[in-house]
């Protein structure tokens, strides 16, 4: 019988945990500490979501302020502070991500854009001087998350939340640097999204609602091409029906390291789940708060996983930030340096 040795260095600790493939310790990486930021002390709203990090390693975050300000986006780490207001109020923003210290991306899932973000210094670190729209289509369900790819790049996910779904709720697009918009992909309602550090291969989840419930959770994978913003040959990389029976609890945002690890957010389940680039589960990582929505790695060697998620508190009225210290560096991050 093979085991996989996997190391991770969490809050100063180094954990060695011996894994059976396919049958993985739920206590492998538990995190019971206080949050970095909490309902206390937080400026984020309760839809706090789309972490990102920049070229130092400041993590960023949308729903800056209360319930209603989706138009935000924040900084979360090193000190909490608003970082983008957009003109149009009526946007949902859900995601963003940074190409260089002085380009980021965001999309905007009620009006099916993703626009892109002027990002100048101000003297106390960085905020947006100007937007403009980098690509948009009336087709776009609603963008939801996006990745980006380090020439421009962007692949969006997206969803339409209904009690129930069909094989027409979601969507896969991509806009690149030339100004193509491309419909990618229609499917069952898509969320987390990212490439691996290679860039060869997208992940996508895709997720159904009967009755108001979700009640399957798949993760693909496909084949990408950032040149031409296209993806082919798509492949299952993980059913959460066969791993643990948890396909009642959502998937949500998710990042790889520079190793091609998939961290991926469970909406619900009060975790993080740890796949390495075979689709094989090597740890879990418990959490704070039992509604987590996206997750980034940062800090100042980009090992910090900052995960985002609504504060669980009674009132649902914050959004709350976890830190994880691990070895591995983000690939985002790493793309930036």
């Amino acid at each position: 019988m093979k085991f996989a040795i996997v190391t991770f260095l969490i809050l100063g600790t180094a954990y060695c945990c011996e894994l059976t493939p396919g049958n993985p310790s739920d206590s492998c990486f538990e995190l019971k500490t206080a949050p970095y930021i909490n309902s206390s002390n937080s400026q984020f709203g309760p839809f706090i979501e789309g972490a990102s990090v920049d070229p130092q390693g400041n993590i960023f975050a949308v729903n800056y302020g209360n319930s209603s300000t989706m138009y935000n986006l924040g900084r979360a780490f090193p000190s909490q502070r608003l970082f983008y207001s957009d003109a149009l109020t009526s946007s949902l923003l859900n995601g963003i991500r940074f190409l260089n210290a002085n380009t980021a991306f965001a999309v905007d899932a009620v009006n099916h854009r993703v626009l892109k973000l002027n990002v100048v210094e101000d003297g106390e670190g960085t905020s947006v001087e100007s937007s403009s729209v980098y690509c948009s289509d009336p087709e776009m369900l609603q963008p939801n998350d996006l990745t980006l790819s380090r020439t421009g790049t962007v692949f969006t996910s997206g969803m339409r939340w209904i009690s129930d779904t069909d094989d027409t709720h979601g969507d896969i697009w991509s806009c690149t640097p030339s100004g193509q918009t491309k419909k990618l992909e229609v499917m069952g309602r898509t969320n987390g999204i990212d490439l691996s550090p290679d860039e060869k291969t997208l992940y996508v989840s895709e997720s159904y609602n009967r009755g108001g419930n979700p009640y399957i959770q798949k993760i693909w994978k496909y084949d990408a091409d950032v040149v031409s913003g296209t993806i082919s040959g798509k492949t299952l990389f993980a059913d959460f029906e066969q791993i643990d029976g948890s396909n009642s609890v959502d998937i949500d945002g998710m990042k790889t390291d520079t190793n091609g690890n998939l961290f991926a957010t469970r909406h619900g389940g009060r975790k993080v789940v740890i796949f390495n680039s075979e689709g094989t589960v090597i740890g879990n990582i418990g959490l704070n708060f039992p509604n987590p929505t996206n997750l980034e790695l940062g800090g100042a060697s980009g090992t910090t996983l900052f995960v985002v998620g609504k504060c669980d508190d009674g009132t649902d009225s914050k959004g709350c930030v976890d830190t994880i210290e691990l070895i591995t560096p983000g690939r985002s991050w790493t793309n930036l340096q």
